[in-house]
Order: C-alpha cells, then structure tokens, then sequence
C-alpha cells in the first residue's frame, strides 16, 4: 500500500465520518494481477497477499469485503460486477483513483462507475492520482525502483513502510563462517514478494520478534563458492541457531553491486567494510 492508496483511504474516511456510515473497503483474496500478469517479467508483489488484506483492514474501520477470484467473477461486465457490489454494500458513495478499472477485461471506467452511482442515489469520487516529479506515485513505479536497487526512494514511496521479503533459514556452504562473518541462507520457496535488484543491502532482520541489523546480499554469491542461496544475511549480534526460523528481510539501502572478487582478502575486506556501514547506519553493537 503507498502513499496514494492512502490518499483514497484519508478521503474516504471523511467522508465516511462527515454521513455517519462505516467505512468499508472491497478487495480480492488474491492480487489479480498474479493471474492477468502472470508471464510480464516485469510483475512482482510489494505485499502478500496477507499482508495486503491486513494494511487494508487498518484503514476500513468499517470492515473489507474480500472477494474471492474467479474466473465467473472476473467475467462480470462492468456493470454486472457494479449491481452485485451494490447488493452486498449498499453504499452511499464510492472512492476510487483515476486511473481505476473494473469488470470483465478491465473495461469498466470511472466515468462508467460515476453513471452507475448517479443512477443508484450514490455519490461517485474519483481521486486525483498523486504526483512527485511529474510523475504518478504507482505499484509500477514502485517495482521500476526496486529493479534499479533503489529501496529508499521505494520505502518513501511506501508511506515510510520498507519493502520486505520472507524467507526461512536453511544450512548453506559455510563459507562466511571461515572468513569471518557467518551469514543466513534464504529458501524463498514460499515468499510472494519480489527481489530487489541483485546487490549488497544495509536491512533488518526480524526473527522470533527481535530486530537485528543485518548486510544483505540478494543474488548468488559469485566468488569462492559453488551457487546456493540467492539471498544470505548477516545479522549483526546475533548469537544463536537459525537454522529452520522463518525471517523477514526488511531492505533500507542500497550499498553496492554484486562483484568478482581476485583473492579472498579483497572479499573479507570489503564484506567487513559493508557490515561497519550497517553497524553505523542502522544499529548494532
């Protein structure tokens, strides 16, 4: 959920107030763009599809309607799929974006919701899409930076929420231990959000509800090692067994991008290099 989302939901909240009606949000169990976008490499999730429903609860007081998909709903004409929000909801009036479409093929338009709710005795509000820069503040745009590795300007985006994979800790080659910094292997097998783009990352790690400043590195280490995990972290004071503990990965800044390292002093320099940048900037002992 960014920042515009939560413009939408601000509105509507007092609007909400100001008719004395409970504020009621409408989404899917499942993001439909994991169906429509399935085979666009360009396509990631911010959130789970937990997480989503959860920030969006947050925001409607008055409870979500969380439609299931599938294929007879997806298949609803526009105005087909308005009557049937309309005999669940009653509402009287409807908040979206600009740039909102609806129904079978994402057809339906705001001017289309906008006749249906006049017709309906509701009030029709389509909310402007919020700008920085000249250009709209998006779940695209928002991908397009963690493509570039660019997980600050993501996290402002973001409502100040950083971007966050889970993963559950697994045994790995081991060979941090022998130069010095033992690191956490990542199976991502059942994580629905993306990867940033390929890279060492100052983040936290949260496991078992603690919070640990953490170097990350996304992408298969290249240097004195066989291929393994595409992710490894090193938590900074951690002292215990991981192994089998779910994790998530909270990414705050970018550091550096993946290198080749000649000898394996140049490696450990560096890695100890980035592990003090993260024990500065973000905590540590």
């Amino acid at each position: 959920m960014h920042i515009g989302h939560r413009a939408i939901f601000a509105q509507a909240r007092e609007r909400a107030r100001e008719l004395g009606l409970p504020l009621v949000a409408v989404t899917f169990d499942r993001d439909p763009d994991e169906i429509f976008r399935a085979d666009d490499p360009t396509f990631g999730k911010l959130l789970s599809n937990d997480e989503r429903l959860a920030m969006v609860a947050e925001q409607a007081e008055g409870g979500v309607l969380n439609l299931v998909t599938s294929s007879e709903l997806f298949s609803m004409p526009p105005a087909e799929f308005l009557d049937f929000l309309g005999s669940v909801t009653n509402p009287r009036a409807i908040f979206t974006g600009l740039d909102f479409h609806f129904g079978a093929h994402a057809s339906g338009t705001v001017e289309d919701l906008g006749r249906w709710a006049l017709d309906h005795g509701c009030e029709p509000v389509s909310c402007e899409l919020i700008e920085e820069n000249g250009e709209v503040i998006s779940s695209t745009r928002i991908r397009a930076e963690l493509r570039e590795g660019a997980v600050t300007q993501a996290k402002r985006l973001l409502a100040g929420r950083p971007h966050s994979i889970v993963g559950t800790i697994v045994h790995g080659r081991g060979a941090g231990d022998g130069f010095g910094f033992a690191t956490a292997n990542l199976d991502l097998s059942n994580c629905e959000t993306m990867l940033p783009r390929e890279g060492v990352y100052g983040a936290y790690g949260i496991v078992d509800g603690a919070r640990y400043a953490a170097a990350v590195n996304v992408g298969v280490a290249r240097s004195f090692a066989e291929a393994t995990a595409p992710v490894e972290a090193h938590l900074l004071d951690f002292d215990g067994d991981l192994y089998g503990k779910d994790i998530r990965i909270e990414f705050e800044e970018w550091l550096r991008g993946p290198r080749v390292f000649e000898t394996k002093d140049e490696l450990i320099e560096t890695v100890m290099g980035n592990i003090e940048w993260v024990r500065e900037h973000l905590g540590g002992k």
